[in-house]
């Protein structure tokens, strides 16, 4: 199958309305990646081969791929990158390790403004927070060795933290004067049973830390969406603190996001919640338009985005996927 014509055009114009609560010409639609599976299918592309995600595409093909879908926005990823996963298992071994140099982002992210350029596709400038960062990085086992390094070595944690911070931070000053739309900070704090750390650990090594960031973030004056995979009702009182614009991605098994809207819906625009792991994946095409249907009648008051409750991973079917953008084209017309 080739690129679908029916799909609406991406407006970033409609998106912005939608993180400043207000109501464009309809529900925008946008997915922070879409990976193997769905995007050989939209491109017409072979179905075997080595991995092709909307990140790993070429900017201009990237740019190909959300017109077809008519998603409103295209990530830039900018978030730290080369380090391997649990590699870090002492002191030793990250006074070893050297960040990269912040101020290549720049040249990346001029390459993804010029595949944007005289279209009407929004461009999100992707950092990350410093937990998952730093989580991931330490080892042998990531996640895990945290844990134990958490008491085994705090100050190590925190020197890691602290780097990744600066170094986002980096990232940030580097690109603050090019014309891009948005940032998307990403910090997967929670599990779907509740935040990572303790209550503590939260309040005194992540939330300053990341309060940093996005002080860095909202100096630079564009609208900033965070993720957080799981539960977000432990973070949501630190992200309306900090004048986070949007939540992504309220994964319904965590989250009851109607709770949110009810509790925060005047002053947080929510992102996502079409379940990746039920209908998106398993469910039928009229099942996924239903789901839509509900979302925009319960959410939409200018202050909703139709987005999966993750991303589009390779259990989705694509024409899963197809059906939820142009049920919300269709459907999500402000009338």
């Amino acid at each position: 199958m080739g690129l679908d014509k029916s799909l609406g055009q991406p407006d970033k114009e409609r998106l912005l309305a939608a993180l400043n609560h207000e109501k464009g010409d309809r529900v925008p639609n946008w997915e922070i990646l879409v990976d193997d599976r769905a995007t050989r299918h939209i491109l017409g592309l072979p179905q075997v081969g080595e991995r092709i995600t909307l990140w790993s595409l070429p900017p201009k093909e990237a740019v190909r791929l959300v017109n077809a879908t008519g998603q409103d926005a295209i990530i830039c990823s900018l978030t730290v990158s080369g380090i391997e996963d649990g590699s870090i298992l002492n002191d030793a071994d990250y006074d070893q390790l050297k960040l990269p140099d912040p101020t290549l982002a720049r040249k990346k992210m001029q390459s993804w403004i010029e595949a944007v350029s005289g279209t009407s596709v929004g461009l999100f400038a992707r950092v990350s927070g410093p937990l998952t960062c730093t989580y991931m990085t330490t080892g042998p086992v990531p996640i895990e060795s945290f844990m134990y390094l958490l008491y085994d070595n705090l100050p190590l944690i925190e020197r890691m933290m602290d780097d990744f911070v600066d170094y986002h931070i980096g990232v940030l000053e580097s690109i603050a004067d090019l014309p891009f739309d948005f940032f998307y900070i990403g910090d997967d704090v929670s599990s779907t049973t509740g935040p990572l750390i303790s209550p503590d650990h939260l309040q005194t090594l992540w939330a300053p830390r990341t309060a940093r960031l996005v002080k860095a973030a909202k100096a630079i004056g564009k609208p900033i969406i965070f993720h957080c995979c799981g539960m977000q009702a432990p973070i949501l009182p630190y992200l309306l603190e900090w004048g986070i614009d949007a939540v992504h991605p309220l994964q319904p098994v965590a989250n009851d996001i109607y709770a949110v809207k009810a509790k925060y819906g005047k002053r947080l625009t929510l992102v996502g919640n079409i379940d990746a792991a039920k209908e998106l994946s398993f469910g039928s095409e009229e099942e996924v338009r239903q789901s839509v249907r509900e979302h925009i009648d319960q959410l939409a008051d200018g202050a909703y985005v139709v987005c999966s409750s993750h991303s589009i991973i390779d259990s989705v079917k694509p024409e899963n996927y197809l059906a939820m953008c142009d049920e919300t084209q269709k459907y999500g017309v402000y009338r």
